[in-house]
């Protein structure tokens, strides 16, 4: 009788699993999924233009808190986006929303192309690209409205004044080794080695400590030219302070 429950319990686990795998996906979708995941956006970005970054850099396409993968992305999860109705912190409206793929463009020009925040056009994204986001957002999101969150985007003197409450907290460098691992790797390979982002442990040490550390932290926490921000329900205080240690702490073992 055991076994015949097992096998009963086991096949109502796997049906929805299967189900889900085999759900159908319009081509329309399938083509926003490969954006998503595309540096190239498909091929229709500049060579001399591209940052190397993709959407799915900064954001995952699925429930983080129901299927953790051990990454700490700068950005949430698209699931939702369609419930959503406005974007980046109330800048992308109802009224562009969708042909704005749901902040989608906001990130196609800057994060993708390298174009200043203030010369951003959401809505320069392609239609035909914007459909296909929207699309995939669609699919993956179904009913689930996804994580509910307040976007707060910091200045560079709020950033540096929030960097500097950060670096009282004492950190803990092995603590940050593990969140750089997770949080940083996918545009610092090393701290030591340059990728999409800048290498942050050079050859020389800084000339000013505090200084370089207060600008790394500012630079988590409010962002640079193409480096997305994070926000303190994506890295806490304490997380920052942790990487900073670690960092440090390498500078540190340099200099011996």
């Amino acid at each position: 009788m055991r076994k015949v429950k097992g096998v009963v319990i086991v096949t109502i686990l796997i049906l929805p699993l299967a189900a889900m795998a085999s759900a159908e996906m319009s081509e329309k979708a399938q083509m926003g999924r490969e954006l998503f995941y595309d540096p190239s956006f498909g091929g229709t970005l500049e060579p001399q233009k591209i940052s190397g970054l993709a959407c799915a850099h900064c954001h995952a396409d699925f429930d983080e808190d129901a299927n953790p993968d051990g990454k700490i992305r700068a950005g949430h999860s698209i699931i939702g986006v369609p419930h959503r109705g406005e974007a980046k912190g109330g800048m992308i409206k109802a009224d562009i929303f969708r042909r704005a793929a749901g902040g989608g463009g906001f990130c196609y020009q800057h994060f993708l192309q390298r174009i200043p925040e203030d010369k951003v056009d959401p809505i320069a994204i392609p239609e035909e690209q914007a459909e296909a986001l929207m699309a995939y957002f669609e699919h993956v999101s179904g009913d689930n409205k996804g994580p509910e969150f307040e976007i707060k985007m910091l200045d560079r003197e709020a950033a540096a004044e929030a960097a500097e409450k950060i670096l009282v907290i004492e950190g803990d460098p092995q603590a940050g080794w593990k969140l750089f691992s997770r949080a940083c790797n996918d545009c610092h390979p090393t701290a030591k080695k340059a990728g999409i982002g800048t290498q942050l442990v050079r050859r020389r040490p800084p000339s000013n400590m505090k200084k370089w550390k207060v600008n790394i932290a500012a630079k988590v926490r409010g962002g640079g030219f193409i480096m997305p921000f994070y926000g303190e329900d994506r890295l806490s205080d304490q997380d920052i302070s942790d990487i900073v240690a670690f960092l440090e702490k390498l500078v540190t073992e340099k200099k011996r």
